[in-house]
């Protein structure tokens, strides 16, 4: 039996990842494990735990290391408590592959305890990079080095992973997973979904509001919020909003959140967590995606949906035609709105954009290389080619 170990410290990190498990799952001789922590343990975010067991795989362990802080200091620390519980939970599991999602601490503490054990490590989203400026970057391509397989996005990313010296072998263009799950979850009457929402726009355009800190501005993270939800109240969208991610400067968003949805009841509406299915049929029915997720680049071009990325966040990756890039500027966020719901010509446009990061069978690639990949010394051996 192949023993696959995930990590996951966050909701749409788990979103990503879920494919992945599900696949493996349905692969014979093959079995999924999940440790859980981070945000997902947290009240504050909504305790998205609850998503991991709904959907039924096996919670190898709980990892509480998410400190109550909202400074660079504190999330390194938090990293360290996940590194040093993570490396007893593998012992116990014993697994044959661990993944190692993305660019978040999670990657970091998995791809560490591999390279040490001579565990197998899954790097998936590899040879993606942007020019904001952000952590991510840099974590995204120390775990490249410290990783044995690539499961990349697209071809781009998978010269970009072989440029840095990877054996050409060990890198496999798979997609993004995060697809998957919009095109296998079902659709949702609109009485079931805004009951869930918890708010209705009553057939009017709305945006989506994603948007995080970044590590280099942590401390302008309330304000940069605040200028994007003014631009839509000044405009009468109705916005649903997104609490952040758990990065420093998080707890700056949130108050701000806070404090415009009171203001703007009739307009904005908060959330922490909603269930995959109400999420991805929300995104079906929005006119707007505004902040700086990577959902934005990623996700929202294979349902066509235009995208204003407010900010440096994600600038640089590779992308479809569905995305305006603008400062942290009220006018420039106003006008990119105002294009992206009412200008014909730009949503017919947006309408025929094609997503460079695949077609939503991720998942079932990579269960299947992890199938049938040899497990031998050639696999841990790293052998770079520059």
């Amino acid at each position: 039996m192949r023993k696959v170990l995930f990590v996951t410290g966050i909701r749409s990190e788990y979103d990503i990842l879920y494919p992945i498990m599900r696949a493996i799952q349905d692969q014979p001789g093959m079995a999924a494990g999940v440790v859980v922590t981070g945000a997902h343990l947290s009240p504050m975010y909504g305790l998205t735990v609850r998503e991991v067991e709904r959907d039924g795989v096996p919670i190898v362990a709980r990892i509480e290391s998410l400190l109550n802080s909202d400074t660079r200091a504190g999330r390194v620390k938090s990293a360290a408590i996940q590194l040093t519980s993570l490396v007893d939970v593998c012992e116990q599991f014993s697994p044959t592959f661990l993944v190692a999602p993305m660019d978040r601490e999670e990657a970091m503490t998995v791809a560490l305890v591999g390279a040490y054990t001579l565990t197998p490590v899954v790097h998936i989203g590899g040879g993606d990079t942007a020019e904001d400026g952000n952590v991510d970057n840099a974590v995204r391509h120390a775990v490249t080095k410290l990783s044995h397989l690539h499961m990349v996005s697209t071809r781009r990313s998978a010269d970009r992973v072989i440029a840095l010296g990877e054996e050409a072998w060990r890198v496999h263009v798979a997609g993004a997973p995060g697809l998957d799950r919009l095109l296998s979850t079902p659709d949702m009457p609109d009485e079931d979904l805004w009951r869930e929402v918890g708010y209705n726009p009553d057939n009017r355009p709305f945006a989506i509001v994603i948007q995080h800190s970044i590590i280099s501005d942590v401390e302008l993270s309330g304000e940069r919020m605040r200028l994007t939800l003014d631009a839509l109240v000044s405009l009468g969208i109705p916005a649903l909003v997104s609490y952040p991610n758990s990065d420093a400067g998080s707890q700056k968003i949130i108050q701000i959140i806070e404090s415009k949805v009171q203001q703007h009841s009739g307009l904005l509406h908060k959330y922490q967590n909603l269930s995959r299915m109400a999420f991805v049929n929300m995104m079906r029915r929005a006119n707007v995606i505004v902040g700086n997720s990577s959902c934005g680049i990623i996700e929202a071009p294979l349902f066509h949906l235009p995208v204003v990325n407010v900010g440096p966040r994600q600038r640089g990756r590779e992308h479809a035609a569905n995305i305006q890039f603008v400062n942290h500027d009220a006018a420039e966020i106003r006008d990119a709105i105002r294009r992206a719901i009412y200008d014909v010509a730009y949503r017919n446009a947006v309408s025929s954009c094609v997503n460079p990061y695949g077609d939503g069978h991720a998942g079932e690639r990579i269960a299947a290389i992890l199938a049938e990949v040899p497990i031998d010394g050639r696999l841990v051996h790293k052998v770079s080619t520059v």
